[in-house]
């Protein structure tokens, strides 16, 4: 039997995985000590749920796209409208090497996706489809190189793509959290007082009573800068060799946004725009993991989950003993790590379900909120494309 939802369908569903994952987390003390996010739990439950049901034919069920790429693009707005002048001056060097290690971390799964696929006997391209593109660039990356690794000889490169970008999404935010508590225990981190958001340290300790007005303003705010982030991202697409995904043009719609009322003296609605953010990611990570087809994970077999389980390894080990440093060694440093085995595995959702869920358990860590998401967006997304365009050719005559 199928079922097919629309958008409000899907949406209760995805309210229901929401506030089913909070209703877990607060009484499983094993998901809160290893900062697992509480859409994931529940979004993959539902998903393992469906899958089951899938496979002995009794249900499918069809879900509405156009929530997952709405909630997105709006968080990544919030995100952006969180972005200032003054936190990017006081990232400094910290920009450098965050940019630095990204780089370094793609061009490594690529380096060990294709030796083990030399290994193994299996065409080279399999390497990257299992590596850069499916691992730091996600399910849509890998899905846009599919077909051009196919052309180079690449037989299935589309669908080992899009399955290795499946499989990493549901293990990205099971280790990332894990990784930046191990830091944060072993070193005895803690939060410093300026890693606390700007009204924290301000002294503002109350919370901030519901005001309709001030809600509502900061709602049609989002929703309007989201808007703009329309025309932002057709002039990224100009840009040649590069891929930039929707939301992109969203994220710096907000920074533009942000920066200008900032500069006019204009009220900012932090708290409510703080509130809406959450939501919004709650939201799509939710409905992003729910819908999953793990079924498509039957066609990443053999070869395939030795480089997966490989990239895992990888992108953990390098966060924990080669990031971690180049961050600064500090609680901000471990909140990163595991934003950047959120990306460098998912996408940039598991990177801040990652970092929302380490704050939730051990304090803020604002630069790291802000400043990583963003940065590790913009350079995987140019980086990545490019590197893989670059060298793809060379790659499948080895």
């Amino acid at each position: 039997m199928k079922i097919t939802l629309d958008l409000l369908s899907t949406t209760g569903v995805a309210a229901f995985a929401v506030l089913l994952g909070n209703w877990l987390v607060a009484r499983v003390k094993l998901f809160r000590d290893f900062c697992i996010p509480a859409p994931v739990v529940s979004g993959l439950l539902v998903s393992i749920f469906l899958c089951i049901l899938k496979v002995n034919r009794i249900l499918t069920i069809v879900w509405s796209k156009q929530l997952m790429g709405w909630s997105m693009s709006l968080f990544f707005t919030a995100v952006g409208l969180g972005f200032t002048a003054k936190l990017l001056r006081q990232g400094g060097r910290l920009c450098i090497n965050m940019a630095i290690t990204s780089c370094i971390l793609i061009t490594l799964q690529d380096v060990v996706g294709v030796g083990l696929a030399k290994l193994m006997g299996v065409h080279p391209l399999i390497g990257v489809a299992c590596g850069s593109a499916a691992m730091y660039g996600g399910v849509g990356t890998a899905g846009a190189f599919g077909p051009i690794f196919e052309k180079l000889g690449c037989d299935g490169a589309t669908v080992i793509g899009v399955a290795a970008g499946t499989f990493g999404m549901v293990v990205a935010s099971l280790f990332g959290g894990p990784a930046a508590r191990y830091l944060i225990r072993r070193d005895h981190l803690k939060p410093l007082p300026e890693d606390a958001p700007a009204a924290v340290q301000e002294g503002k300790t109350e919370a901030t009573p519901l005001s309709v007005k001030r809600m509502m303003n900061a709602f049609f705010i989002l929703l309007l800068t989201g808007g703009l982030g329309v025309p932002v991202h057709a002039l990224l697409k100009q840009i040649p060799y590069v891929e930039m995904p929707y939301f992109v043009g969203c994220l710096f719609a907000g920074v533009i946004v942000r920066n200008v009322m900032e500069a006019r003296g204009q009220e900012l609605y932090e708290d409510e725009m703080n509130t809406l953010e959450h939501m919004m990611l709650y939201l799509f990570i939710s409905i992003t993991l729910m819908t999953l087809d793990l079924t498509k994970l039957v066609s990443v077999a053999g070869p395939m989950l030795v480089i997966l389980a490989s990239e895992v390894v990888l992108a953990v080990l390098f966060g924990t003993y080669v990031a971690y440093y180049a961050y600064g060694k500090n609680y901000n440093a471990a909140v990163m790590v595991s934003g950047l085995v959120g990306v460098g595995l998912g996408a940039a959702p598991n990177a801040v379900a990652n970092e929302k869920s380490v704050m939730d358990e051990f304090g803020w860590a604002n630069v790291a909120w802000t400043l990583f998401p963003a940065l590790s967006i913009l350079i995987g997304n140019t980086y990545n494309p490019l590197f893989i365009s670059f060298t793809q050719q060379f790659i499948a005559g080895l």
